[in-house]
């Protein structure tokens, strides 16, 4: 995903269809993103802090 001009990587934890998605911030505060049909929620994995994002706002990077 994009983060201003970079694009940090972890990743994929859970995949959820339908419903919300929820992660925890270090600094406790709840992120949510709701899954839509054709775009579900993605849990990433990843140093710091996990994330939560919808699937077309991710892009796919091979592990070298």
């Amino acid at each position: 995903w994009k983060w201003g001009t970079s694009q940090p990587t972890g990743k994929v934890a859970e995949i959820v269809e339908e419903g919300k998605a929820q992660v925890t911030s270090n600094k406790g505060n709840t992120v949510t993103r709701n899954a839509r049909e054709g775009d579900p929620a993605v849990k990433i994995a990843r140093d710091g802090n996990d994330v939560v994002k919808l699937a077309h706002e991710l892009s796919e990077v091979k592990e070298t």
